[in-house]
């Protein structure tokens, strides 16, 4: 059986304080488990729940270009004085 994580071990691993986990648990946002009053974690949901939560931004070469022309580096500004 696979050991449970602590409050503590889950935000060292999420880096994250711990304050912050519990406050996942109570807004049921983070799979644990409860046992009494403890409040434990499975590795193997929390890397399950990361990947579900996890986010692919979609951003289109236009968009890319405006933020560049709004807020060029010094090396962008080198390119593009040689056009």
């Amino acid at each position: 059986m696979e050991r449970l994580m602590t409050a503590r071990q889950v935000s060292e691993l999420l880096e994250v304080n711990p304050s912050t986990v519990y406050q996942w648990v109570h807004l049921g946002l983070i799979p644990y488990v409860k046992l009494g009053k403890c409040v434990r974690f499975k590795k193997i949901e929390l890397f399950r729940w990361i990947d579900k939560n996890l986010r692919h931004e979609k951003v289109s070469f236009k968009t890319v270009e405006k933020v560049l022309r709004k807020h060029p580096s010094a090396r962008q500004k080198e390119f593009s004085d040689l056009e």
